[in-house]
């Protein structure tokens, strides 16, 4: 069974963030058949799915993706050599590659990982970081053109600001003071001293009479931000503000000579590819697992710019190509 095969099967099964049990049995039957039995499939008590030669606490290699998707099915369409459908892209056509890939490295000491709720809050990710199993390498399968090296992320921040004032009468707002505009002069701070960071503001709570300035607000922040910047910094520019850190991960980022963004590149010179290694603006599973892993890196079939769009597509020479780039990279990384 080839990655088009699995693919087909589990983009026909709707899985948004925290719905994943479904689509979870359908990879599982897959693996289950296409091995004929060989491979040992289990579930964690995240729900994350696995799939090994043998369970055990510690894996020279895995292969990582996720298996939930962002709201919004249609009906796959199915063509010869295409499949479009909710996830082919992001993430299920990676991970159906790596499921491939597996089929292949059966002798190898490789576990295959779909995590849940990467979409949301990466908690399937951040369970495997607590509890395993361990790996010494880690590939995420992230969409990455079938021939970029993701070999860095950035962090994000889910801030929930309040912002308080004494108000006053809107006819004399020089001697009152504004909640709405204490914010704005911080955000606009905050936009301009924490680049390149971004520093969306994303919603925004504040409702007075027409002829009373604003005591209270509160906003939402989503803020993405690269190394060299804190978490700590971020906070300081809402000073005089109460601020909560509603969700967050720290940026993660490798060195090119490092040993899984460098096997990659060398497996995609094998196919013709002359890879490049690139850091993407948004956050993914690597940004939970680089705490625990000697060397991490991503790479996967599919145009990342068609994540989270009605018009995710994939090819089967895609999800081929990516097959034998992780399984040519998963020889070297394992010494073979």
């Amino acid at each position: 069974m080839d990655a088009f095969e699995i693919l087909k099967r589990i983009v026909a099964v709707y899985s948004p963030s925290g719905e994943e049990k479904e689509a979870v049995e359908a990879l599982k039957e897959a693996l289950e058949e296409a091995s004929g039995g060989t491979l040992e499939v289990w579930s964690d008590a995240a729900g994350n799915l696995f799939a090994a030669l043998k369970r055990k606490d510690h894996y020279g290699l895995g292969l990582i993706s996720h298996i939930d998707t962002v709201p919004g099915f249609w009906e796959p369409r199915i063509s010869d050599d295409t499949i479009s459908g909710r996830g082919a892209v992001d993430a299920k056509g990676p991970l159906s590659s790596m499921a491939a890939a597996l089929l292949k490295l059966q002798d190898e000491d490789v576990v295959l990982g779909a995590m849940v709720r990467e979409e949301t809050d990466s908690f399937g990710a951040k369970y495997v970081r607590e509890h395993g199993p361990k790996m010494k390498y880690v590939i995420i399968g992230e969409p990455s053109n079938t021939r970029d090296v993701v070999i860095g992320y950035r962090g994000y921040a889910w801030l929930e600001v309040k912002c308080s004032a004494k108000g006053g009468h809107a006819s004399s707002p020089e001697v009152g003071e504004n909640a709405v505009e204490k914010l704005w002069e911080r955000y606009q701070r905050a936009k301009e001293s924490l680049a390149p960071a971004t520093v969306s503001l994303t919603s925004i709570k504040s409702w007075n009479a027409f002829n009373v300035l604003p005591q209270e607000v509160i906003a939402r922040f989503d803020i993405r931000y690269p190394k060299g910047i804190t978490l700590d910094q971020i906070i300081s520019q809402f000073d005089g503000c109460e601020v909560e850190v509603v969700d967050g991960l720290p940026p993660a980022e490798v060195k090119p000579t490092s040993p899984v963004p460098r096997a990659l590149r060398r497996a995609l010179l094998k196919e013709g590819v002359r890879g490049r290694f690139v850091k993407k603006r948004g956050t993914s599973d690597m940004n939970v697992l680089a705490e625990v892993t000697e060397s991490i890196a991503a790479f996967g079939p599919g145009k990342s710019e068609l994540s989270h769009t009605f018009e995710e597509v994939i090819t089967r020479e895609e999800l081929d190509k990516a097959t034998k780039v992780y399984v040519s990279a998963a020889k070297e990384l394992l010494g073979r």
